[in-house]
Protein backbone atom coordinates (compact mmCIF):
# COMPACT_ATOMS: atom_id res chain seq x y z
CA UNK A 1 0.00 0.00 0.00
CA UNK A 2 1.05 3.60 -1.04
CA UNK A 3 -0.58 6.85 0.60
CA UNK A 4 -0.36 10.17 -1.55
CA UNK A 5 0.57 13.45 1.24
CA UNK A 6 0.38 15.74 -0.30
CA UNK A 7 -2.07 17.19 -3.19
CA UNK A 8 -2.45 20.28 -5.46
CA UNK A 9 -5.20 22.61 -5.02
CA UNK A 10 -7.23 24.40 -7.64
CA UNK A 11 -5.22 27.22 -6.81
CA UNK A 12 -2.04 25.55 -7.53
CA UNK A 13 -0.83 25.27 -3.90
CA UNK A 14 1.03 21.90 -2.26
CA UNK A 15 -1.12 20.94 0.55
CA UNK A 16 -0.24 18.24 3.18
CA UNK A 17 -2.70 16.13 4.08
CA UNK A 18 -2.72 16.93 7.39
CA UNK A 19 -3.44 20.46 7.27
CA UNK A 20 -6.17 19.98 4.23
CA UNK A 21 -9.53 20.81 4.37
CA UNK A 22 -12.29 18.18 3.29
CA UNK A 23 -14.25 21.10 1.76
CA UNK A 24 -11.56 21.98 -0.63
CA UNK A 25 -10.61 20.31 -4.37
CA UNK A 26 -7.60 18.43 -4.82
CA UNK A 27 -5.39 16.97 -7.45
CA UNK A 28 -2.92 14.12 -7.16
CA UNK A 29 0.76 16.51 -8.45
CA UNK A 30 1.61 13.87 -10.61
CA UNK A 31 -1.14 12.93 -12.53
CA UNK A 32 -3.34 15.61 -11.94
CA UNK A 33 -5.96 13.70 -11.49
CA UNK A 34 -8.62 14.41 -8.51
CA UNK A 35 -7.91 12.98 -5.37
CA UNK A 36 -10.12 12.46 -2.31
CA UNK A 37 -8.92 13.66 0.93
CA UNK A 38 -9.18 10.69 3.66
CA UNK A 39 -8.56 11.72 7.55
CA UNK A 40 -9.88 9.60 10.64
CA UNK A 41 -8.87 8.89 13.81
CA UNK A 42 -6.47 5.97 13.77
CA UNK A 43 -5.29 6.55 10.09
CA UNK A 44 -2.89 8.50 8.63
CA UNK A 45 -4.10 11.61 6.86
CA UNK A 46 -3.86 10.86 3.21
CA UNK A 47 -5.10 11.76 -0.28
CA UNK A 48 -7.16 8.72 -2.17
CA UNK A 49 -6.91 8.10 -5.82
CA UNK A 50 -10.24 7.36 -7.56
CA UNK A 51 -8.10 5.00 -9.76
CA UNK A 52 -4.80 4.60 -8.97
CA UNK A 53 -3.98 2.36 -11.49
CA UNK A 54 -3.84 6.05 -13.62
CA UNK A 55 -1.11 7.29 -11.32
CA UNK A 56 2.39 7.14 -12.23
CA UNK A 57 2.99 6.84 -8.39
CA UNK A 58 1.03 3.21 -8.31
CA UNK A 59 4.34 2.15 -9.99
CA UNK A 60 7.24 3.95 -8.01
CA UNK A 61 6.86 2.13 -4.26
CA UNK A 62 4.85 0.82 -1.25
CA UNK A 63 5.06 2.45 1.66
CA UNK A 64 4.76 0.91 5.38
CA UNK A 65 3.44 2.71 8.40
CA UNK A 66 6.99 3.02 9.65
CA UNK A 67 8.29 4.77 6.40
CA UNK A 68 5.91 7.21 6.60
CA UNK A 69 6.47 7.73 10.02
CA UNK A 70 10.10 8.81 9.06
CA UNK A 71 8.95 10.74 5.89
CA UNK A 72 6.68 13.44 8.13
CA UNK A 73 9.62 13.07 11.05
CA UNK A 74 12.09 14.02 7.63
CA UNK A 75 9.20 16.67 6.68
CA UNK A 76 9.65 18.04 10.32
CA UNK A 77 13.32 18.18 10.37
CA UNK A 78 13.61 20.57 7.04
CA UNK A 79 11.12 22.86 7.94
CA UNK A 80 14.04 25.79 8.39
CA UNK A 81 14.32 25.23 4.44
CA UNK A 82 12.04 24.96 1.70
CA UNK A 83 11.21 21.50 1.56
CA UNK A 84 8.90 19.45 -0.64
CA UNK A 85 7.11 16.00 0.32
CA UNK A 86 6.61 13.80 -2.47
CA UNK A 87 7.60 16.05 -5.27
CA UNK A 88 7.51 14.93 -8.30
CA UNK A 89 11.14 15.29 -10.99
CA UNK A 90 9.24 14.98 -14.64
CA UNK A 91 12.67 15.04 -16.05
CA UNK A 92 13.70 11.71 -14.68
CA UNK A 93 10.33 10.49 -13.54
CA UNK A 94 11.32 10.17 -9.85
CA UNK A 95 9.15 10.82 -6.48
CA UNK A 96 11.99 11.42 -3.65
CA UNK A 97 10.46 11.31 -0.18
CA UNK A 98 11.74 14.44 0.84
CA UNK A 99 13.78 17.05 -1.70
CA UNK A 100 15.35 19.80 0.13
CA UNK A 101 15.78 23.68 -1.93
CA UNK A 102 15.89 21.41 -5.03
CA UNK A 103 19.27 20.04 -3.83
CA UNK A 104 19.11 17.58 -1.61
CA UNK A 105 17.44 14.46 -1.58
CA UNK A 106 16.44 12.38 0.95
CA UNK A 107 15.12 8.97 0.23
CA UNK A 108 13.30 6.26 2.72
CA UNK A 109 14.60 2.75 2.09
CA UNK A 110 13.72 0.18 4.68
CA UNK A 111 12.60 -2.33 2.51
CA UNK A 112 15.08 -4.55 0.34
CA UNK A 113 15.48 -3.74 -3.43
CA UNK A 114 17.56 -4.58 -6.56
CA UNK A 115 21.21 -2.64 -6.06
CA UNK A 116 20.92 -1.93 -9.42
CA UNK A 117 17.34 -0.38 -8.17
CA UNK A 118 19.44 2.15 -5.95
CA UNK A 119 22.20 2.89 -8.89
CA UNK A 120 19.77 4.19 -11.38
CA UNK A 121 17.91 6.21 -8.95
CA UNK A 122 21.24 8.00 -8.34
CA UNK A 123 22.42 8.42 -11.49
CA UNK A 124 18.76 9.94 -12.27
CA UNK A 125 19.72 12.80 -9.22
CA UNK A 126 22.88 13.35 -10.12
CA UNK A 127 21.73 14.04 -13.72
CA UNK A 128 19.99 16.79 -12.11
CA UNK A 129 22.81 18.12 -10.24
CA UNK A 130 20.66 16.71 -7.01
CA UNK A 131 22.53 15.15 -4.22
CA UNK A 132 20.63 11.94 -2.58
CA UNK A 133 21.06 10.59 1.00
CA UNK A 134 19.58 7.24 1.40
CA UNK A 135 18.42 5.98 4.84
CA UNK A 136 18.29 2.24 5.73
CA UNK A 137 16.07 0.37 8.40
CA UNK A 138 18.24 0.04 11.88
CA UNK A 139 16.50 -2.81 12.86
CA UNK A 140 17.92 -4.61 9.44
CA UNK A 141 21.69 -4.20 10.53
CA UNK A 142 23.69 -6.76 11.46
CA UNK A 143 25.69 -5.67 14.48
CA UNK A 144 28.58 -7.20 16.00
CA UNK A 145 29.72 -5.33 19.27
CA UNK A 146 31.99 -2.75 17.71
CA UNK A 147 31.44 -3.61 13.68
CA UNK A 148 28.56 -4.01 11.02
CA UNK A 149 28.12 -7.00 8.41
CA UNK A 150 26.93 -5.26 5.73
CA UNK A 151 24.80 -6.68 2.56
CA UNK A 152 25.42 -5.51 -0.75
CA UNK A 153 21.98 -3.69 -0.76
CA UNK A 154 23.28 -1.76 2.49
CA UNK A 155 26.62 -1.02 0.92
CA UNK A 156 24.67 0.44 -1.88
CA UNK A 157 23.51 2.97 0.55
CA UNK A 158 26.26 4.24 2.20
CA UNK A 159 27.50 8.06 1.07
CA UNK A 160 30.82 6.79 -0.53
CA UNK A 161 32.88 10.33 -0.37
CA UNK A 162 32.25 10.35 3.22
CA UNK A 163 32.03 6.53 4.11
CA UNK A 164 28.51 7.38 6.26
CA UNK A 165 25.22 5.03 6.55
CA UNK A 166 22.37 6.33 7.93
CA UNK A 167 19.39 4.14 9.39
CA UNK A 168 16.16 4.94 10.82
CA UNK A 169 14.64 3.57 13.81
CA UNK A 170 10.76 3.11 13.63
CA UNK A 171 10.55 2.27 17.14
CA UNK A 172 12.90 4.54 19.10
CA UNK A 173 11.70 7.43 16.27
CA UNK A 174 15.14 8.36 15.55
CA UNK A 175 17.77 8.77 12.67
CA UNK A 176 21.33 7.83 13.25
CA UNK A 177 24.57 8.30 11.24
CA UNK A 178 27.05 5.12 11.33
CA UNK A 179 30.95 6.74 10.68
CA UNK A 180 32.60 3.62 8.94
CA UNK A 181 35.89 3.19 10.45
CA UNK A 182 38.43 0.29 9.74
CA UNK A 183 37.56 -2.40 7.87
CA UNK A 184 38.38 -5.72 9.52
CA UNK A 185 40.03 -9.22 8.87
CA UNK A 186 36.87 -10.92 8.67
CA UNK A 187 35.55 -8.11 6.32
CA UNK A 188 33.47 -6.73 8.65
CA UNK A 189 33.92 -2.97 8.95
CA UNK A 190 33.90 -0.71 12.62
CA UNK A 191 31.89 1.81 13.44
CA UNK A 192 31.07 5.64 15.18
CA UNK A 193 27.43 5.76 15.92
CA UNK A 194 25.71 9.39 16.47
CA UNK A 195 22.40 10.65 16.45
CA UNK A 196 20.60 13.02 14.14
CA UNK A 197 18.99 16.16 15.44
CA UNK A 198 18.81 18.39 12.02
CA UNK A 199 19.29 18.32 8.64
CA UNK A 200 22.80 19.56 8.96
CA UNK A 201 23.74 16.41 10.72
CA UNK A 202 23.23 14.29 7.67
CA UNK A 203 25.87 16.37 5.82
CA UNK A 204 28.71 16.48 8.26
CA UNK A 205 32.59 15.84 7.14
CA UNK A 206 33.34 11.73 7.99
CA UNK A 207 36.10 9.90 5.99
CA UNK A 208 37.03 6.19 6.42
CA UNK A 209 40.43 4.95 8.14
CA UNK A 210 43.18 4.78 6.00
CA UNK A 211 44.61 1.47 8.00
CA UNK A 212 44.41 -2.45 6.31
CA UNK A 213 44.35 -5.17 8.12
CA UNK A 214 45.55 -8.66 7.22
CA UNK A 215 43.80 -11.70 7.55
CA UNK A 216 44.96 -14.71 9.99
CA UNK A 217 45.87 -17.74 8.69
CA UNK A 218 42.64 -19.48 9.78
CA UNK A 219 40.85 -16.82 7.79
CA UNK A 220 42.68 -17.43 4.83
CA UNK A 221 42.16 -21.32 5.70
CA UNK A 222 38.69 -20.86 5.06
CA UNK A 223 38.70 -19.26 1.59
CA UNK A 224 40.78 -21.50 0.38
CA UNK A 225 38.71 -24.34 1.61
CA UNK A 226 35.47 -22.94 -0.26
CA UNK A 227 37.75 -23.37 -3.01
CA UNK A 228 38.61 -26.88 -3.04
CA UNK A 229 35.08 -27.60 -2.41
CA UNK A 230 34.12 -26.36 -6.35
CA UNK A 231 36.34 -29.54 -7.11
CA UNK A 232 37.50 -27.96 -10.76
CA UNK A 233 41.27 -27.48 -11.61
CA UNK A 234 39.91 -24.24 -13.52
CA UNK A 235 39.18 -22.62 -10.15
CA UNK A 236 40.83 -19.00 -10.15
CA UNK A 237 42.75 -18.84 -7.18
CA UNK A 238 43.45 -22.42 -7.29
CA UNK A 239 44.93 -22.05 -10.73
CA UNK A 240 47.20 -18.93 -9.60
CA UNK A 241 48.66 -20.29 -6.69
CA UNK A 242 49.36 -23.56 -8.49
CA UNK A 243 51.22 -21.49 -11.58
CA UNK A 244 52.87 -19.26 -8.69
CA UNK A 245 54.34 -22.77 -7.25
CA UNK A 246 52.53 -21.75 -4.37
CA UNK A 247 51.09 -24.13 -2.01
CA UNK A 248 47.34 -23.34 -0.66
CA UNK A 249 48.23 -24.42 2.60
CA UNK A 250 50.90 -21.51 3.27
CA UNK A 251 50.28 -18.41 1.89
CA UNK A 252 52.33 -16.04 1.76
CA UNK A 253 52.13 -12.70 3.54
CA UNK A 254 51.46 -10.88 -0.13
CA UNK A 255 47.90 -12.40 -0.03
CA UNK A 256 45.11 -11.49 2.62
CA UNK A 257 45.73 -7.87 2.68
CA UNK A 258 42.63 -6.39 3.74
CA UNK A 259 42.53 -2.70 2.19
CA UNK A 260 40.14 0.03 3.28
CA UNK A 261 38.69 -0.16 -0.54
CA UNK A 262 37.85 -4.23 -0.37
CA UNK A 263 34.42 -2.80 1.24
CA UNK A 264 33.34 -1.55 -2.50
CA UNK A 265 34.83 -5.00 -3.94
CA UNK A 266 32.87 -8.19 -3.81
CA UNK A 267 36.03 -10.27 -5.08
CA UNK A 268 37.67 -11.97 -2.33
CA UNK A 269 41.07 -10.41 -1.05
CA UNK A 270 42.69 -13.59 -1.11
CA UNK A 271 41.57 -13.72 -4.97
CA UNK A 272 42.09 -10.62 -6.51
CA UNK A 273 45.96 -10.76 -4.90
CA UNK A 274 46.54 -13.93 -5.86
CA UNK A 275 45.75 -12.69 -9.35
CA UNK A 276 47.61 -9.58 -9.38
CA UNK A 277 51.03 -11.47 -8.39
CA UNK A 278 50.52 -14.22 -11.09
CA UNK A 279 49.86 -11.07 -13.35
CA UNK A 280 52.74 -9.30 -12.25
CA UNK A 281 55.28 -12.45 -12.49
CA UNK A 282 54.02 -12.91 -15.66
CA UNK A 283 54.24 -9.49 -16.70
CA UNK A 284 51.04 -9.30 -18.22
CA UNK A 285 49.42 -7.06 -16.32
CA UNK A 286 47.10 -4.28 -17.73
CA UNK A 287 44.97 -2.27 -15.31
CA UNK A 288 41.98 -2.19 -17.82
CA UNK A 289 42.07 -5.90 -18.14
CA UNK A 290 42.58 -6.87 -14.35
CA UNK A 291 39.37 -4.64 -13.36
CA UNK A 292 37.24 -6.42 -15.62
CA UNK A 293 38.10 -9.39 -13.34
CA UNK A 294 36.90 -7.59 -10.64
CA UNK A 295 33.29 -7.49 -9.06
CA UNK A 296 32.42 -4.51 -7.30
CA UNK A 297 29.33 -2.92 -5.25
CA UNK A 298 27.96 -0.17 -6.68
CA UNK A 299 30.00 3.20 -6.36
CA UNK A 300 30.14 6.45 -8.59
CA UNK A 301 33.97 5.90 -9.43
CA UNK A 302 35.08 3.88 -12.81
CA UNK A 303 35.82 0.28 -12.16
CA UNK A 304 39.42 1.60 -13.40
CA UNK A 305 39.34 4.21 -11.12
CA UNK A 306 38.34 2.12 -8.53
CA UNK A 307 40.94 -0.81 -9.85
CA UNK A 308 44.03 1.68 -9.76
CA UNK A 309 43.26 2.75 -6.23
CA UNK A 310 42.79 -0.68 -4.80
CA UNK A 311 46.15 -1.43 -6.06
CA UNK A 312 47.57 2.19 -4.53
CA UNK A 313 46.44 0.73 -1.44
CA UNK A 314 47.38 -2.69 -1.89
CA UNK A 315 50.84 -1.81 -2.26
CA UNK A 316 51.66 0.47 0.49
CA UNK A 317 49.57 -1.73 2.70
CA UNK A 318 52.19 -4.07 1.57
CA UNK A 319 55.41 -2.31 2.00
CA UNK A 320 54.04 -0.97 5.76
CA UNK A 321 52.97 -4.77 7.70
CA UNK A 322 54.91 -6.74 5.70
CA UNK A 323 58.49 -5.23 4.16
CA UNK A 324 60.64 -5.77 7.33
Amino acid sequence: MFFVLIAVTEDGIYTQADQADTKRFYRCPVCLKPVVLKKGRYKIAHFSHQRIIDCHKSTYKTESPAHLKGKHMLYDLARPYKVDMEYYLSDIEQIPDILINRRLALELQLSVIPVDAIERRSAGYRKLGIKVIWIADEHALNKQTATLRLTAFQKALVQSARMQLYSFDSDLEKFYCYQLTDIQSDLSIGYVRTEIHAIRDFLQAGRMSSSAAVMTAGQKSAYIRQCLQKKDVREPTLSALYQLRIHHGGLPSAVGIVVPLQFFVRTHPVAWQCQLLLELKSGIFEMARFAEKLEFYGMTQTNNELTAELIKQYREAYKRLCVQ
